[in-house]
């Protein structure tokens, strides 16, 4: 994976989270207007603040195997090397 690539992945991850962030934002707020008794909209807050968090947790993975697969396609395929024929006259590369 090339940096652009990289740059396009953990953009679309971030607009994932930041969705799944406003949909439990609104969730929330429409729980809330149902709720009756106060333990009722604490737990529909504490439910928020863990979709939230598990957000959070899904982006930061999601950006962690971005990188990790941009260094292991430097590592497949180093810059700077081409693969080359053994034939005659198609050069050896070295």
């Amino acid at each position: 994976m090339d940096a652009g690539k990289e740059t396009a992945a953990n953009l679309t991850a971030s607009a994932n989270a930041g969705m799944a962030k406003t949909k439990a934002t609104v969730d929330e707020k429409m729980e809330l207007m149902k709720a009756k008794d106060p333990a009722q909209k604490e737990a529909v807050t504490k439910k928020k603040e863990e979709r939230i968090t598990q957000a959070n947790n899904e982006e930061k993975q999601a950006h962690a195997r971005n990188a990790a697969a941009k260094e292991a396609g430097k590592a497949g395929n180093p810059t700077g090397t081409h693969p080359t024929s053994g034939l005659p006259g198609q050069g050896t590369g070295h």
